[in-house]
């Protein structure tokens, strides 16, 4: 991209897109808070733009953003948003995992089509399930079968558009026994394929670049397959959004219970991490909230993130205002400032920053005049699809002002 292609591009963000103009928010959105706050040094942050400049400077290589939360990011309106909009600012690369989240009887990202055969048990990382846990990984879900006929096939752009495609498929899962393995149809064609056994996944390379893949698996008989996520791959040069959550995801969740996470983050390695895991942490009482856990289980998450990439950069959103779940309905949740505080805190001892969700949203007590404003759901606790749109124009505002600040 040139330097004029990209300021036309920046123009049309911070000037032409009437979402993000100031008069037309409702009053309960506070945009003059929307910054990234750095408590402590930036050296990261500016390590990632340096890199951001090359990238558009020459139009070759990657960026990788994983972005982790809970039911904020598995509804997919957010993170999708924030990957459109640095879509439109840059060169674009490849938009991530899949998984057929249909299988647990859960929400789904509608933004590609992917479909099953056979029958499966999905069950889901954060109930309680009779059923045998799988070994989660970054998508967090998990879905075995043992079925002659299972399959599963996805369709990356709907409609007219050829956003996406992709020239390799990588399938994550693993078998019962060695013998367990999957075969890929594709365009009437069966593949062969190569295991990597670094990150247990089978990798099968597509005749031609295509948006649409069959997936079967050839089980036999007294054995299962389970697969825990798909990742379609171009090798365009651009930024990569990887986005992984689950509904009621906290830190534990994604720490304990996905044994394969770190294993997986070497398919990433995020040159950005976007920290959205916090408001079922705070899930309870003001008292029984513990911040000096909150953020250890951080910094067990950062960590991983290091050893797998070491110059990633960190950007912790804040919780939301927001009502929790009792046993006879719902309450406020008391403990938005708090997460908010330790954010602060470990960014300040990591070189991060901070997007304060919190704050743009007006802090304590706001959430219902979100409400009333069409931006935030009768439960007072997740967002209507207009205001997880306007939260990412927000946050991508945000990060793009940084970087410019930066340039």
């Amino acid at each position: 991209m040139t330097r004029n292609r990209l300021l036309l591009a920046l123009i049309f963000c911070f000037v032409l897109c009437p979402f993000l103009r100031a008069q037309e928010l409702p009053d309960c959105v506070h945009p003059e808070v929307s910054v990234l706050l750095f408590p402590g040094e930036r050296s990261a942050q500016d390590s990632l733009y340096a890199r951001l400049d090359s990238l558009l400077a020459t139009g070759e290589g990657n960026l990788n953003i994983w972005h982790v939360g809970g039911s904020h990011v598995q509804a997919a309106t957010f993170p999708n948003r924030i990957r459109d909009n640095i879509d439109s600012l840059t060169v674009r690369g490849d938009r991530g995992f899949l998984f057929p989240m249909a299988l647990a009887n859960t929400n789904y990202d509608k933004s590609y089509r992917i479909t099953t055969t056979g029958e499966w048990e999905a069950p889901i990382l954060t109930r309680n399930s009779p059923l045998r846990r799988p070994r989660y990984g970054i998508t967090g879900y998990g879905a075995r079968t043992a079925s002659p006929d299972a399959s599963v096939g996805f369709r990356l752009n709907l409609g007219d558009t050829l956003r996406w495609e992709c020239s390799r498929l990588r399938v994550l899962g693993y078998g019962s026994s060695e013998r367990t393995y999957p075969y890929i149809i594709c365009l009437a064609d069966t593949l062969r394929f190569d295991f990597d056994s670094l990150n247990c996944s089978y990798i099968f390379d597509l005749p031609a670049p295509t948006d649409s893949v069959l997936v079967q698996f050839l089980v036999p008989k007294g054995e299962e397959f389970t697969l825990t996520g798909l990742l379609p791959e171009s090798f365009r040069p651009g930024i990569n959004y990887f986005a992984s959550g689950v509904n009621g995801a906290a830190l534990p969740s994604w720490l304990d219970q996905c044994e394969d996470l770190e294993r997986d983050l070497q398919l990433v390695r995020p040159d950005l991490a976007i920290f959205g895991v916090g408001i079922n942490d705070s899930a309870t009482t003001a008292k029984d909230f513990k911040p000096a856990k909150f953020k250890n289980n951080y910094r067990r998450l950062i960590e991983m993130v290091r050893r797998v990439s070491p110059d990633c950069a960190f950007i912790f959103i804040t919780n939301n205002d927001s009502y929790r779940y009792v046993r006879r309905g719902m309450t406020w949740n008391a403990n938005g400032e708090a997460v908010r505080r330790a954010m602060m805190e470990l960014a300040e001892e990591y070189g991060a920053a901070v997007w304060d969700l919190y704050g743009v949203m007006g802090g304590a007590h706001t959430v219902n005049a979100w409400r009333s404003a069409g931006l935030a759901k009768q439960d007072r606790l997740h967002f209507t699809e207009e205001g997880y749109t306007l939260l990412a124009d927000l946050f991508t505002q945000a990060l793009v002002a940084d970087y410019l600040n930066h340039r």
